[in-house]
């Protein structure tokens, strides 16, 4: 358990610097006066384009807690936690692209 949390952190670090940046490019376009259709997509929402976005994000961490909580109980060791949590994020990433590509259909 231990081992992921430099893991997390180095996560939480490049979320941070992507979302300043992304509000640095908005505040340069702004005050350069591009503003066009073509660059309407920087203010839309990613959730309001993909209602099942926030599903997905939601079944990745219940799927993630709930192996690290059944982990913790039987003892298993972190490797395995890990493995299951990869398995598990990779098979409902799987689940998603079937439901989306049926979605567009």
């Amino acid at each position: 358990m231990h081992s992921l949390v430099p893991i997390a952190f180095f996560a939480m670090i490049v979320l941070i610097v992507k979302f300043i940046s992304d509000n640095k490019i908005r505040k340069k376009i702004i005050e350069a006066g591009n503003l066009n259709q073509s660059l309407k997509y920087l203010w839309e929402k990613s959730y309001a384009r993909k209602p099942l976005q926030s599903l997905k994000v939601g079944a990745i961490a219940v799927a993630i807690g709930l192996i690290f909580l059944i982990g913790s109980i039987s003892k298993f060791e972190e490797l395995v936690i890990a493995g299951a949590s990869l398995v598990s994020v990779g098979i409902i990433y799987i689940i998603y692209y079937f439901i989306e590509h049926k979605k567009e259909n």
